[in-house]
Protein backbone atom coordinates (compact mmCIF):
# COMPACT_ATOMS: atom_id res chain seq x y z
CA UNK A 1 0.00 0.00 0.00
CA UNK A 2 1.29 3.44 -0.89
CA UNK A 3 2.12 5.68 2.04
CA UNK A 4 0.72 8.87 0.54
CA UNK A 5 -2.93 7.69 0.32
CA UNK A 6 -2.62 6.12 3.77
CA UNK A 7 -1.25 9.31 5.28
CA UNK A 8 -4.00 11.28 3.65
CA UNK A 9 -6.65 8.91 5.03
CA UNK A 10 -5.13 9.13 8.51
CA UNK A 11 -5.06 12.90 8.31
CA UNK A 12 -8.72 12.98 7.29
CA UNK A 13 -9.65 10.62 10.11
CA UNK A 14 -7.67 12.70 12.56
CA UNK A 15 -9.46 15.81 11.38
CA UNK A 16 -12.80 14.08 11.83
CA UNK A 17 -11.87 12.95 15.33
CA UNK A 18 -10.69 16.46 16.15
CA UNK A 19 -14.02 17.83 14.97
CA UNK A 20 -15.89 15.24 17.02
CA UNK A 21 -13.88 15.99 20.17
CA UNK A 22 -14.33 19.72 19.68
CA UNK A 23 -18.07 19.25 19.21
CA UNK A 24 -18.43 17.01 22.24
CA UNK A 25 -16.34 19.35 24.41
CA UNK A 26 -18.44 22.31 23.33
CA UNK A 27 -21.75 20.53 24.00
CA UNK A 28 -20.47 19.23 27.33
CA UNK A 29 -19.56 22.76 28.38
CA UNK A 30 -22.97 24.01 27.28
CA UNK A 31 -24.77 21.19 29.08
CA UNK A 32 -23.29 22.16 32.44
CA UNK A 33 -24.12 25.86 32.27
CA UNK A 34 -27.67 25.69 33.59
CA UNK A 35 -26.50 24.34 36.92
CA UNK A 36 -23.63 26.77 37.33
CA UNK A 37 -25.02 30.07 36.17
CA UNK A 38 -28.19 31.77 37.33
CA UNK A 39 -28.16 34.88 35.13
CA UNK A 40 -28.96 34.73 31.43
CA UNK A 41 -26.07 37.00 30.50
CA UNK A 42 -23.61 34.72 32.31
CA UNK A 43 -25.06 31.65 30.60
CA UNK A 44 -24.80 33.26 27.15
CA UNK A 45 -21.29 34.53 27.73
CA UNK A 46 -19.96 31.16 28.91
CA UNK A 47 -21.74 29.31 26.08
CA UNK A 48 -20.12 31.52 23.43
CA UNK A 49 -16.72 31.27 25.13
CA UNK A 50 -17.02 27.47 25.06
CA UNK A 51 -17.82 27.60 21.34
CA UNK A 52 -14.85 29.85 20.53
CA UNK A 53 -12.34 28.04 22.72
CA UNK A 54 -13.32 24.48 21.83
CA UNK A 55 -14.28 24.91 18.22
CA UNK A 56 -11.71 27.33 16.87
CA UNK A 57 -14.23 29.97 15.82
CA UNK A 58 -12.82 33.43 15.10
CA UNK A 59 -15.90 35.34 16.26
CA UNK A 60 -19.43 34.44 17.29
CA UNK A 61 -22.35 36.63 18.27
CA UNK A 62 -25.79 36.03 19.69
CA UNK A 63 -28.83 38.12 18.85
CA UNK A 64 -32.04 37.68 20.84
CA UNK A 65 -35.58 38.63 19.93
CA UNK A 66 -37.07 41.42 22.01
CA UNK A 67 -40.58 42.52 21.04
CA UNK A 68 -40.04 41.13 17.55
CA UNK A 69 -36.70 42.86 17.05
CA UNK A 70 -33.27 41.21 17.03
CA UNK A 71 -30.99 42.83 19.57
CA UNK A 72 -27.30 42.05 20.20
CA UNK A 73 -26.90 40.05 23.41
CA UNK A 74 -23.22 39.10 23.43
CA UNK A 75 -20.17 38.62 21.26
CA UNK A 76 -16.96 36.63 21.77
CA UNK A 77 -13.87 36.77 19.57
CA UNK A 78 -10.16 36.14 19.49
CA UNK A 79 -8.03 39.28 19.82
CA UNK A 80 -4.26 39.20 20.15
CA UNK A 81 -4.28 35.56 21.15
CA UNK A 82 -6.92 35.97 23.88
CA UNK A 83 -10.68 35.47 24.07
CA UNK A 84 -12.50 38.78 24.48
CA UNK A 85 -16.15 38.94 25.53
CA UNK A 86 -18.66 41.74 25.44
CA UNK A 87 -22.30 41.85 26.48
CA UNK A 88 -25.01 44.42 26.01
CA UNK A 89 -24.20 47.63 27.84
CA UNK A 90 -20.55 46.69 28.44
CA UNK A 91 -19.04 47.22 24.99
CA UNK A 92 -20.41 49.01 21.96
CA UNK A 93 -18.66 46.36 19.85
CA UNK A 94 -21.60 44.05 20.46
CA UNK A 95 -23.77 46.26 18.33
CA UNK A 96 -21.24 46.59 15.48
CA UNK A 97 -22.60 44.17 12.90
CA UNK A 98 -21.51 44.34 9.29
CA UNK A 99 -24.20 44.62 6.59
CA UNK A 100 -23.15 41.20 5.28
CA UNK A 101 -23.56 39.48 8.62
CA UNK A 102 -26.79 41.37 9.32
CA UNK A 103 -28.29 40.16 6.03
CA UNK A 104 -27.42 36.51 6.73
CA UNK A 105 -28.77 36.82 10.29
CA UNK A 106 -32.11 38.17 9.03
CA UNK A 107 -32.33 35.37 6.47
CA UNK A 108 -31.71 32.71 9.15
CA UNK A 109 -34.46 34.18 11.30
CA UNK A 110 -36.96 34.41 8.44
CA UNK A 111 -36.36 30.90 7.10
CA UNK A 112 -35.79 29.32 10.54
CA UNK A 113 -32.85 27.28 9.28
CA UNK A 114 -29.08 27.50 9.03
CA UNK A 115 -27.70 30.00 6.50
CA UNK A 116 -24.14 29.93 5.20
CA UNK A 117 -22.38 32.59 3.21
CA UNK A 118 -19.19 30.97 1.86
CA UNK A 119 -17.80 34.17 0.41
CA UNK A 120 -19.54 37.49 0.85
CA UNK A 121 -17.83 38.87 -2.26
CA UNK A 122 -19.41 36.24 -4.51
CA UNK A 123 -22.71 35.46 -2.76
CA UNK A 124 -25.62 36.06 -5.18
CA UNK A 125 -27.95 36.67 -2.21
CA UNK A 126 -25.95 39.77 -1.30
CA UNK A 127 -26.21 41.57 -4.63
CA UNK A 128 -28.27 44.26 -2.93
CA UNK A 129 -25.09 45.17 -1.06
CA UNK A 130 -23.13 45.66 -4.26
CA UNK A 131 -22.58 49.32 -3.51
CA UNK A 132 -20.69 48.32 -0.39
CA UNK A 133 -18.32 45.87 -2.09
CA UNK A 134 -15.53 48.38 -2.02
CA UNK A 135 -15.58 48.36 1.77
CA UNK A 136 -15.84 44.62 2.26
CA UNK A 137 -12.15 44.19 3.00
CA UNK A 138 -12.89 44.99 6.63
CA UNK A 139 -15.95 42.74 6.69
CA UNK A 140 -16.27 38.98 7.21
CA UNK A 141 -15.94 36.81 4.11
CA UNK A 142 -17.57 33.74 5.75
CA UNK A 143 -20.76 33.93 7.81
CA UNK A 144 -22.62 30.96 9.31
CA UNK A 145 -25.91 31.70 11.06
CA UNK A 146 -28.39 29.40 12.78
CA UNK A 147 -31.68 30.28 14.47
CA UNK A 148 -31.76 29.65 18.20
CA UNK A 149 -34.98 27.70 18.74
CA UNK A 150 -36.98 27.01 21.87
CA UNK A 151 -40.23 25.02 21.83
CA UNK A 152 -40.26 25.19 18.04
CA UNK A 153 -40.06 28.97 17.89
CA UNK A 154 -37.00 31.16 17.26
CA UNK A 155 -35.77 33.20 20.22
CA UNK A 156 -32.67 34.53 18.49
CA UNK A 157 -29.89 33.88 15.99
CA UNK A 158 -26.35 32.61 16.52
CA UNK A 159 -23.82 34.03 14.09
CA UNK A 160 -20.27 32.83 13.36
CA UNK A 161 -18.01 34.91 11.16
CA UNK A 162 -14.50 34.70 9.77
CA UNK A 163 -12.40 37.07 7.65
CA UNK A 164 -11.45 34.26 5.23
CA UNK A 165 -13.76 32.68 2.62
CA UNK A 166 -14.89 29.06 2.95
CA UNK A 167 -13.97 29.07 6.67
CA UNK A 168 -16.77 26.73 7.74
CA UNK A 169 -16.91 23.18 6.46
CA UNK A 170 -19.74 20.66 6.25
CA UNK A 171 -19.08 19.39 9.77
CA UNK A 172 -19.45 22.88 11.25
CA UNK A 173 -22.56 23.51 9.18
CA UNK A 174 -24.09 20.42 10.77
CA UNK A 175 -22.82 21.14 14.27
CA UNK A 176 -23.78 24.81 14.61
CA UNK A 177 -27.55 24.15 14.30
CA UNK A 178 -27.19 21.46 16.96
CA UNK A 179 -25.32 23.88 19.22
CA UNK A 180 -28.01 26.53 18.60
CA UNK A 181 -30.70 24.04 19.55
CA UNK A 182 -28.89 23.18 22.78
CA UNK A 183 -28.38 26.87 23.50
CA UNK A 184 -32.06 27.62 22.84
CA UNK A 185 -33.17 24.88 25.22
CA UNK A 186 -30.69 26.12 27.83
CA UNK A 187 -32.03 29.66 27.52
CA UNK A 188 -35.61 28.42 27.66
CA UNK A 189 -34.90 26.29 30.73
CA UNK A 190 -33.03 29.12 32.39
CA UNK A 191 -35.85 31.58 31.74
CA UNK A 192 -38.42 29.08 33.00
CA UNK A 193 -36.33 28.47 36.11
CA UNK A 194 -35.92 32.20 36.72
CA UNK A 195 -39.64 32.71 36.13
CA UNK A 196 -40.50 29.96 38.61
CA UNK A 197 -38.02 31.33 41.13
CA UNK A 198 -39.45 34.83 40.75
CA UNK A 199 -42.96 33.46 41.09
CA UNK A 200 -41.95 31.53 44.21
CA UNK A 201 -40.27 34.65 45.62
CA UNK A 202 -43.32 36.76 44.84
CA UNK A 203 -45.69 34.22 46.35
CA UNK A 204 -43.40 33.86 49.36
CA UNK A 205 -43.35 37.64 49.72
CA UNK A 206 -47.13 37.79 49.50
CA UNK A 207 -47.47 34.93 51.97
CA UNK A 208 -45.07 36.58 54.40
CA UNK A 209 -47.04 39.81 54.05
CA UNK A 210 -50.31 38.00 54.72
CA UNK A 211 -48.76 36.19 57.69
CA UNK A 212 -47.38 39.46 59.03
CA UNK A 213 -50.76 41.15 58.60
CA UNK A 214 -52.42 38.16 60.26
CA UNK A 215 -50.00 38.32 63.19
CA UNK A 216 -50.55 42.06 63.51
CA UNK A 217 -54.31 41.59 63.31
CA UNK A 218 -54.15 38.82 65.88
CA UNK A 219 -52.04 40.95 68.19
CA UNK A 220 -54.41 43.86 67.62
CA UNK A 221 -57.49 41.84 68.56
CA UNK A 222 -55.68 40.19 71.46
CA UNK A 223 -54.78 43.64 72.65
CA UNK A 224 -58.35 44.82 72.20
CA UNK A 225 -59.62 41.86 74.19
CA UNK A 226 -57.14 42.41 77.05
CA UNK A 227 -56.47 46.16 77.08
CA UNK A 228 -58.69 49.10 77.90
CA UNK A 229 -58.80 51.28 74.78
CA UNK A 230 -58.90 54.60 76.68
CA UNK A 231 -56.15 54.23 79.28
CA UNK A 232 -54.04 51.46 77.72
CA UNK A 233 -54.25 49.54 80.99
CA UNK A 234 -55.41 45.94 81.22
CA UNK A 235 -59.18 45.45 81.26
CA UNK A 236 -61.44 43.58 83.66
CA UNK A 237 -61.29 40.35 81.63
CA UNK A 238 -57.49 40.13 81.75
CA UNK A 239 -57.35 41.23 85.39
CA UNK A 240 -59.47 38.39 86.70
CA UNK A 241 -57.78 35.83 84.43
CA UNK A 242 -54.31 36.91 85.56
CA UNK A 243 -55.49 37.32 89.15
CA UNK A 244 -56.55 33.67 89.33
CA UNK A 245 -53.06 32.54 88.23
CA UNK A 246 -51.32 34.89 90.69
CA UNK A 247 -53.44 33.54 93.56
CA UNK A 248 -52.81 29.96 92.44
CA UNK A 249 -49.06 30.54 92.72
CA UNK A 250 -49.44 32.35 96.03
CA UNK A 251 -51.45 29.53 97.61
CA UNK A 252 -49.16 26.83 96.20
CA UNK A 253 -45.93 28.42 97.43
CA UNK A 254 -47.40 30.11 100.55
CA UNK A 255 -46.60 33.65 99.38
CA UNK A 256 -48.52 36.76 100.50
CA UNK A 257 -50.66 38.62 97.96
CA UNK A 258 -52.58 41.88 98.16
CA UNK A 259 -55.60 43.10 96.24
CA UNK A 260 -56.58 46.75 95.84
CA UNK A 261 -59.55 48.59 94.38
CA UNK A 262 -59.25 52.32 93.64
CA UNK A 263 -62.04 54.75 92.75
CA UNK A 264 -61.74 58.42 91.75
CA UNK A 265 -63.53 60.76 94.15
CA UNK A 266 -66.24 62.93 92.63
CA UNK A 267 -65.62 61.84 89.07
CA UNK A 268 -69.27 62.40 88.09
CA UNK A 269 -68.82 66.06 88.96
CA UNK A 270 -65.82 66.30 86.62
CA UNK A 271 -67.87 64.91 83.74
CA UNK A 272 -70.82 67.18 84.54
CA UNK A 273 -68.77 70.36 84.99
CA UNK A 274 -66.07 69.91 82.34
CA UNK A 275 -67.49 67.38 79.88
CA UNK A 276 -66.61 63.80 79.02
CA UNK A 277 -63.57 64.83 76.97
CA UNK A 278 -61.91 66.25 80.07
CA UNK A 279 -63.12 63.23 82.04
CA UNK A 280 -61.36 60.91 79.58
CA UNK A 281 -58.17 62.97 79.88
CA UNK A 282 -58.30 62.69 83.67
CA UNK A 283 -58.77 58.90 83.48
CA UNK A 284 -55.78 58.49 81.15
CA UNK A 285 -53.52 60.64 83.30
CA UNK A 286 -54.63 58.93 86.50
CA UNK A 287 -53.97 55.53 84.93
CA UNK A 288 -50.45 56.62 83.91
CA UNK A 289 -49.76 58.09 87.37
CA UNK A 290 -50.82 54.82 89.02
CA UNK A 291 -48.71 52.75 86.63
CA UNK A 292 -45.62 54.85 87.32
CA UNK A 293 -45.66 53.79 90.98
CA UNK A 294 -45.83 50.04 90.40
CA UNK A 295 -43.37 47.20 89.99
CA UNK A 296 -43.19 45.21 86.80
CA UNK A 297 -44.79 42.21 88.54
CA UNK A 298 -47.81 44.21 89.72
CA UNK A 299 -51.01 43.99 87.68
CA UNK A 300 -53.03 47.18 87.15
CA UNK A 301 -56.36 47.28 85.31
CA UNK A 302 -59.29 49.56 84.68
CA UNK A 303 -62.30 47.48 85.70
CA UNK A 304 -65.04 50.07 85.47
CA UNK A 305 -65.78 53.69 84.57
CA UNK A 306 -63.52 55.41 87.10
CA UNK A 307 -62.57 52.24 88.99
CA UNK A 308 -59.13 50.59 88.95
CA UNK A 309 -57.87 47.38 90.48
CA UNK A 310 -54.44 46.11 91.52
CA UNK A 311 -52.96 42.68 92.22
CA UNK A 312 -49.72 42.88 94.19
CA UNK A 313 -47.79 39.56 94.28
CA UNK A 314 -45.38 38.96 97.15
CA UNK A 315 -46.98 41.82 99.08
CA UNK A 316 -48.38 41.71 102.60
CA UNK A 317 -50.97 44.14 103.95
CA UNK A 318 -48.34 46.54 105.32
CA UNK A 319 -46.58 46.78 101.94
CA UNK A 320 -49.90 47.29 100.18
CA UNK A 321 -50.81 50.17 102.52
CA UNK A 322 -47.42 51.80 101.97
CA UNK A 323 -48.01 51.62 98.22
CA UNK A 324 -51.54 52.95 98.74
CA UNK A 325 -50.13 56.04 100.41
CA UNK A 326 -47.83 56.69 97.45
CA UNK A 327 -50.72 56.24 95.03
CA UNK A 328 -52.90 58.72 96.94
CA UNK A 329 -50.05 61.25 96.87
CA UNK A 330 -49.43 60.76 93.15
CA UNK A 331 -53.08 61.50 92.31
CA UNK A 332 -53.20 64.54 94.60
CA UNK A 333 -50.23 65.99 92.71
CA UNK A 334 -52.01 65.82 89.36
CA UNK A 335 -53.32 69.14 88.06
CA UNK A 336 -55.13 70.14 84.86
CA UNK A 337 -55.89 73.61 83.50
CA UNK A 338 -59.31 73.69 81.86
CA UNK A 339 -60.71 76.99 80.55
CA UNK A 340 -58.41 78.88 82.88
CA UNK A 341 -59.54 76.86 85.86
CA UNK A 342 -57.38 74.50 87.87
CA UNK A 343 -58.72 70.97 88.16
CA UNK A 344 -57.54 68.48 90.77
CA UNK A 345 -58.91 65.20 92.04
CA UNK A 346 -58.30 62.52 94.65
CA UNK A 347 -58.74 58.80 94.86
CA UNK A 348 -59.92 56.33 97.48
CA UNK A 349 -58.83 52.74 97.89
CA UNK A 350 -59.73 49.52 99.61
CA UNK A 351 -57.16 46.80 100.20
CA UNK A 352 -57.57 43.13 101.02
CA UNK A 353 -54.55 40.92 101.69
CA UNK A 354 -53.95 37.22 101.73
CA UNK A 355 -51.35 36.52 104.41
CA UNK A 356 -50.13 32.94 104.33
CA UNK A 357 -48.44 33.35 107.68
CA UNK A 358 -51.86 33.25 109.36
CA UNK A 359 -53.72 30.86 107.09
CA UNK A 360 -57.45 30.65 107.67
CA UNK A 361 -59.46 27.53 106.80
CA UNK A 362 -62.16 29.86 105.50
CA UNK A 363 -60.18 30.80 102.38
CA UNK A 364 -57.63 27.97 102.19
CA UNK A 365 -60.37 25.60 101.03
CA UNK A 366 -61.69 27.96 98.32
CA UNK A 367 -61.01 27.52 94.62
CA UNK A 368 -58.76 30.17 93.14
CA UNK A 369 -61.62 31.88 91.29
CA UNK A 370 -63.74 31.92 94.42
CA UNK A 371 -60.83 33.22 96.47
CA UNK A 372 -60.33 36.04 93.98
CA UNK A 373 -64.01 36.94 94.21
CA UNK A 374 -63.73 36.92 98.00
CA UNK A 375 -60.69 39.22 97.87
CA UNK A 376 -62.50 41.49 95.43
CA UNK A 377 -65.56 41.67 97.66
CA UNK A 378 -63.42 42.34 100.74
CA UNK A 379 -61.46 45.12 99.02
CA UNK A 380 -64.71 46.60 97.70
CA UNK A 381 -66.05 46.65 101.25
CA UNK A 382 -62.91 48.47 102.38
CA UNK A 383 -63.33 50.97 99.53
CA UNK A 384 -66.87 51.65 100.69
CA UNK A 385 -65.54 52.45 104.14
CA UNK A 386 -62.94 54.80 102.66
CA UNK A 387 -65.66 56.63 100.71
CA UNK A 388 -67.85 56.87 103.81
CA UNK A 389 -64.98 58.52 105.67
CA UNK A 390 -64.72 61.27 103.05
CA UNK A 391 -62.42 59.71 100.42
CA UNK A 392 -58.79 60.44 99.62
CA UNK A 393 -57.73 57.62 101.88
CA UNK A 394 -56.86 53.92 101.93
CA UNK A 395 -58.64 51.33 104.10
CA UNK A 396 -57.44 47.74 104.53
CA UNK A 397 -59.07 44.46 105.51
CA UNK A 398 -57.01 41.27 105.87
CA UNK A 399 -58.60 37.91 105.28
Amino acid sequence: MKKAPLNKTLQEMTAVFDEMLASLSTLQSLGSLELRFSGEQALIREALVALVENYGVERCSLFLLDNGQLCPAAAVEWKNGAVVCCTTGEDSGCAEVSPVESAVIERALEQKCVQYCEDSLNDPNLQSLAELLGELSAMPRSVLCAPVMASGEPVGVLSLSHPDPDAFGAWQQRFVPLFSLFLGQSLSSNRLLRSLENEVKERTRRLEKVLQETRQLKQHYQKLSLVDSLTGLYNRRFFFSEGSMVLARAVRYHHPTAFMILDLDGFKRINDDYGHGVGDMVLKDVGEALRSQLRESDVLARIGGEEFALILPETAISGAMDLGGRLLSAIRNLCWMVDGRQLRTTISGGTAALSTEEESPDWARLAHEDLLEKLFATADRALYVAKEKGGDRMVDICL
